[in-house]
């Protein structure tokens, strides 16, 4: 290799022109050319940090206004190789100033050429060029010995490979040839037999557009460049993939973004980590950690004033982790301190998380493996591109209805949001940081389904029947206990008001109990952990006191007026419950209750537990009701008590139609058995104004005076003329 050098200096001289001298060594750096005139960077493609090695490429004694395509490191004379479309069309050497020099070759066709690389062949030390194009073919330069004029052969049968390619690269201990297709398609050319075979689709779904540039490293690991999103694919090719086995691409590093892409590297230069100045995660294996498997990792100069970094928490600092023993040897990273987990993550649920940065420069990205299956999935991104800013940040994570109970790991990523395109959970990024935590994910016990609702309807004129229509309140509900090694952690209760067709003021709210017959569950008010307290209404907090004061029961008031928190139609008397009166927004609410410590699952309520409408305060409630406070006044599910603040007399009113029976339990229903409240199992069609229920559904009254056992589903075979349907 150097006496080839050498004698191409002295032949240099002896005419009188010297040009760029070759590059000292095999550089581990990729060489990417983007652009016209031609832009020369290197790429390190460990950290992904980009520098700009030639704004211009220009030839000695001309300038050079068009791009270098066809890229290829020779590293027999480590000396580039590319092809200028610059009249007259050349093939142009590149020494280590990045000056252009042409090179007189023969028997090439007058064409552009895009897609080029070298082949260096270790038995014979034979350099070979080879430049495609897929109208004429593939083409070989022998560049073994310094000559005037080369002379090209064109490879037979090549013309009818018509490949899609916008470069490839030679594997470095092999004649195999590797190109990426637009679409993800990756072939296999064999120059032995002159055939090309498809080998798989690397599944690069969004990386549409020329992969424009192919590198290898001396382990036959093979990187490609989108031109579009600037992504460098890695794909291991170690083995030829046609014998046995279906390579997978996965993001490894970005680069630069352009329209106009092309590469060249040392195919005999390792890809490592040499110092401590990139950040890795601290996940195990089969997670993407370390750099052989495209780890996160994120470059940082650890010699800048960390004021002015990206990253979580009090500080970032480097591993170096190229293998899973490095990883294995390396301590846990003392710098992940940037994330505290506020709540239990549970299937189904919300919870919050506290993330701490520096400064206002940060962009968060969060992955958590909810099916446990020991990757980070795309879908599995929790956080995506969200601006930090200094401090503390409350952050909100779903956690999916499906979640694996257990242990899993969740990974952070923070970058300075420059990327051309979202990062993933695994490559290279310069700047920011990666955090990696051990998270458990926990059960819950969801009524009815974790889409699903029941209907609750209501007669506020108990009571008395008044006109027995059921829509007085009519709301959505299902109910969540949050569980975590036999303890109950707390209640999530959703839902959404539908319609209102009262003209008194009620007031809506669950007591925390299960009555199942003589055997009832309840929690009381000093088992709630009321500072944790979360009820949003129309996607607003509320600042009501939600933990009803004086009782010993925990009774949550979630509205103390429904008609304080709707918006009725113009014209209409009541709320989504009259002809031509549907299009009014539903009012949705969710209220979050943590409990404290102590309570056993198998002794707390769950299900539908007591819910309930009141008296709203300052308003009348009937004559009846003269003297008396409205919050005495309830009206619950049948056979369900009321509460401590329910006024016991108003069981024996004269002239009521009501049933009650402390004695035998029974509560709000009629000498026939007919409620003033129902759980319906579905979203429900209620009755419109006016319509009683036994006309709306004629099954009804069969189904509630025989308690239930009788005409089981009433409430799917309605009078549609009779009914506010599901869609208005």
């Amino acid at each position: 290799m150097k006496s080839n050098i050498s004698a191409y200096l002295i032949t240099a001289l002896a005419t009188g022109f010297v040009s760029a001298a070759p590059f000292e060594q095999c550089p581990s750096k990729a060489f990417l050319i983007q652009g016209s005139p031609a832009q020369m960077y290197g790429v390190d493609l460990v950290s992904a940090k980009t520098t700009v090695l030639a704004a211009s490429m220009d030839f000695s004694t001309e300038t050079n206004n068009d791009s270098v395509n066809a890229v290829g490191f020779n590293y027999q004379d480590q000396y580039m190789y590319g092809f200028s479309k610059q009249a007259p069309k050349s093939v142009v050497r590149i020494g280590d100033d990045y000056v252009l020099q042409r090179l007189t070759v023969n028997g090439l066709p007058d064409t552009n050429f895009y897609v080029g690389d070298i082949h260096v062949n270790s038995e014979t030390n034979q350099a070979i060029y080879y430049l495609y194009h897929p109208k004429f073919g593939l083409y070989g330069i022998d560049l073994t010995e310094e000559a005037d004029e080369y002379q090209a052969q064109l490879v037979a049968g090549s013309a009818n490979w018509n490949l899609a390619i916008y470069d490839f690269a030679f594997h470095p201990h092999s004649n195999l040839l590797y190109a990426v297709e637009s679409n993800g398609d990756l072939y296999e050319i064999n120059l032995d037999n002159q055939t090309p075979t498809f080998v798989a689709n690397l599944d690069i779904a969004g990386d549409t557009g020329a992969n424009g540039a192919g590198y290898f490293d001396v382990q036959g690991q093979f990187y490609f460049s989108n031109n579009r999103s600037g992504k460098i694919h890695k794909v291991d090719l170690s083995t030829s993939p046609v014998m046995g086995y279906t390579p997978t691409a996965a993001v490894f590093t970005l680069g630069p973004t352009s329209n106009q892409n092309d590469g060249a590297r040392c195919a005999i230069a390792e890809v490592k980590v040499t110092d401590n100045s990139i950040d890795f995660g601290d996940a195990p294996m089969p997670y993407k950690t370390a750099l052989a498997h495209s780890g996160a990792r994120h470059l940082f100069d650890p010699n800048e004033d960390q004021s002015n970094l990206v990253y979580l928490g009090a500080v970032v600092d480097g591993e170096n982790i190229n293998t899973q023993a490095d990883l294995q040897a390396s301590p846990v990273d003392s710098s992940d301190d940037g994330v505290r987990f506020v709540t239990d993550f549970v299937a189904g649920s919300t919870s919050q998380i506290i993330v701490t940065a520096p400064n206002d420069n940060g962009y968060l990205y969060a992955w958590f493996d909810w099916d446990q299956n020991f990757q980070f999935d795309p879908g599995e991104i929790t956080v995506n591109k969200y601006r930090l800013n200094q401090g503390d940040n409350s952050v909100l994570v779903d956690v999916p209805s499906d979640a694996v109970m257990g242990a899993t790991w969740a990974r952070f990523r923070v970058t300075d949001g420059s990327e051309a395109n979202p990062i993933t959970a695994s490559g290279g990024v310069t700047g920011g940081e990666v955090e990696d935590y051990p998270v458990t994910t926990y059960g819950s016990l969801v009524y009815p389904s974790e889409n699903g609702w029941v209907t609750l309807a209501y007669e506020d004129q108990w009571p008395f029947a008044g006109d027995y229509d059921f829509n007085d309140l009519v709301v959505n509900y299902r109910t969540k206990l949050i569980e975590k090694d036999g303890q109950a952690l707390g209640y999530k209760i959703e839902g959404e008001l539908v319609g209102i067709g009262a003209s008194y003021h009620n007031g809506f709210a669950v007591r925390l109990v299960q009555n199942s017959g003589s055997n009832i569950k309840r929690i009381l008010r000093s088992q709630v952990n009321e500072s944790e307290i979360s009820l949003i209404i129309n996607n607003e907090v509320q600042t009501h006191t939600v933990l009803e004061e004086g009782v010993n029961e925990a009774i949550l008031i979630i509205m103390p007026d429904t008609w304080s928190y709707v918006t009725n139609q113009s014209g209409c008397s009541f709320f989504r419950t009259e002809n031509g009166c549907y299009t009014s927004d539903k009012v949705s609410f969710s209220l979050s209750v943590s409990l404290n410590a102590g309570v056993s699952s198998d002794n707390a309520p769950k299900y539908t537990l007591d819910p309930f409408i009141f008296g709203a305060p300052g308003y009348s409630h009937g004559q009846f009701l003269s003297g008396k406070e409205p919050r005495s006044w309830e009206v619950h599910l049948k056979n369900q008590a009321p509460t401590e603040k329910f006024n016991q007399s108003l069981f024996n009113y004269p002239g009521s139609d009501d049933a009650s029976n402390n004695l035998f339990g029974y509560y709000f229903q009629s000498p026939t058995g007919l409620p003033w409240a129902i759980e319906v199992g579905a979203q429900w069609a209620h009755p419109k104004e006016k319509v009683d229920i036994t006309h709306a559904y004629s099954e009804f009254k069969t189904f509630a005076e025989s308690s239930g056992r009788e005409s089981t589903l009433w409430f799917s075979s309605a009078k549609l003329e009779n009914v506010v349907l599901r869609g208005e």
